[in-house]
This record gives C-alpha cells, structure tokens and sequence, in this order.
C-alpha cells in the first residue's frame, strides 16, 4: 500500500514537471527566432575572442623572438628601430625603443669627448625616445626611461633637468637598487664641484682624434670595412631533404685579400780583387809550426 502511494506521488510530480516544460516552451515558441539569433551572436563572439587572443598570443610570441634576435646582429640598433615601429603599441616594442634609447645615450656620452655635433644628436635621439616609453603603462619601463633621461641631460650639462628625473626615480623606488643609485646621482647633481664641472666641459670643443697608422683603410692589402655577412642559415638545406626540391647553392664567402708581394733583396757583387786574393790564398799550402829545433850542417 505504501508503495503504490510512492508511485502515485511520482507519477503527479511527473506530469507537473511535463506540464511546466510544455508550458514555458508554448510560452518561448513566439520568441525561437530571436533566442536563437541570440545564441548564435553569443557563439560568435566566444569564437572570435578565442582567435582574436590566440592571434595576439603569437603576434607577441614572434614579436619577443624578434627583440631577443637583434642582439645578435650586426647592427642591432637598425632592427630595433624596426621592431618598435612596425610592432608599435606592443610590449616588445616598447621595450626595442627603450634598447635603442639605451644605446644611443651610450654612444652620445662617449662621443662627446671627440664629436660633440654627433654627439648631441645621439642624445636628442635618446631623448625623444625616452619620453615616448615614459609614456607606457608599464611602471618598470617608465622608471627606465626617467633614469635614461636623467643620463641625457647630465650629458646634454643640464645638472638641473637631470637632478628632476633622478629624483622621481629615486621617490618611486625607494628600497630599489634602482633606487638608491638614482638618488646618489640627484645628490651628485647638487655638488657645487660637479656643476662647475658641467659648465666647464659644456665650453670644450675637442676634436677628432687622428687615425692610428696601419689601421684598415690606410695601408695597402687591409679592407677599410668588412663586408656583409653571409646567409649560414639550415633552415633551407634541412627543409628540402627528402623532397623533390631544389637544393639551394651554399653560400659565397668573398675571398680573402690578397697580400703585397714580399721584395726579394738584390745579390752583392763580389769585386775580382777579391775573388782573386781569395784563391790564392786557398792554393798556398799552411806554413809548418817552428818547434825551434836547427838542423846540424854536414
């Protein structure tokens, strides 16, 4: 008896919960069309979000392979440059324009003691490329940047310029290496000595040094400049083994410069005189030794 009654109850919960199915679906039937289109832009924009950020992954992924690659490079400033303008906006690209800052500042300061014309237009090079990472979202980028700034004009003799980005530097990272290193600079920017110093070194013209002798370029059989380096890359070679391709010829290596020619020394002529004093002196037999014994007459 219990039993039938637990099947009577689950037959009515069943029917109620048929019931309440054919309902709401009577109910949605007049709306199938809008439901579904709405499924279907939903499908759409999970689908499209999931290649969109699988793009972006690999754009970075190669755009990264491309940062760490310049530094291989012959020149790599030129494929930096190159990097952070056609990858622009993208954190690898930031980071290439931070490298070439960092490069150019380099170079500028060291230029400063034989070209300063060179030299100053390496340093507003750096500059402008330094102000154009400050203004990323990334925090470690811009402290980056206000410390190469700070570098530019202490190079540039502008102690006061300099002191202001050491200084933001240093409010910024205070327990930083970073940090500290900054704010020993903005004291050092305050030192009477140092700009005293800056005001006298901005005054100097000093000029090119000249070329050391046997360097490329003035002695004959030396190349004034290395030439282009070859393709080495296998990628090629291991790509058309076991198929019907063509293998690509190997590369050209240019060949090495040819020495000057060594000058023999000419021969010394022997005089006759000698020639003749020579011989006679090789036909006369050696004189024998006198022990200082005497032959008896007969």
């Amino acid at each position: 008896m219990a039993s039938m009654k637990a099947e009577r109850r689950h037959e009515l919960k069943h029917n109620e919960l048929a019931d309440w199915i054919g309902e709401l679906a009577e109910g949605v039937k007049p709306h199938a069309t809008g439901v579904l289109i709405g499924l279907a832009i939903l499908a759409a924009v999970v689908l499209g979000s999931v290649w969109y950020f699988s793009g972006e992954t690999a754009a970075a992924s190669r755009a990264w392979s491309q940062y760490f690659y310049a530094f291989s490079e012959r020149d790599p400033q030129k494929v930096l440059q190159n990097l952070a303008s056609e990858q622009s906006g993208s954190k690898a690209a930031w980071w290439a324009l931070e490298a070439v800052a960092d490069m150019n500042v380099g170079e500028g300061a060291a230029l400063l003691y034989s070209d300063r014309a060179e030299a100053k237009k390496r340093l507003e090079a750096a500059k402008e490329a330094y102000l154009k990472v400050e203004s990323a979202g990334d925090p470690m980028l811009k402290t980056r940047a206000r410390l190469g700034l700070g570098k530019v004009y202490e190079s540039l003799c502008e102690p006061e310029k300099a002191r202001e980005y050491y200084d933001k530097v240093a409010s910024s990272e205070k327990d930083s290496a970073i940090g500290k290193a900054a704010a020993a600079d903005a004291r050092r920017m305050k030192d009477s000595r140092e700009v005293e110093f800056l005001a006298w070194f901005d005054k100097q013209t000093p000029k090119r040094p000249a070329p050391f002798p046997g360097v490329g370029g003035t002695t004959p059989g030396l190349p004034s400049s290395l030439p282009d380096r070859p393709d080495v890359n296998l990628s090629k070679f291991i790509d058309s083994v076991g198929t019907s391709a063509d293998v690509p010829p190997p590369p050209i290596f240019p060949p090495p410069a040819a020495a000057p020619p060594t000058a023999t020394p000419p021969e010394t002529a022997t005089p006759e005189a000698a020639k003749t004093g020579d011989s006679k002196s090789a036909a006369v037999p050696p004189a024998t030794p006198d022990h200082g014994e005497k032959k008896q007459p007969e």
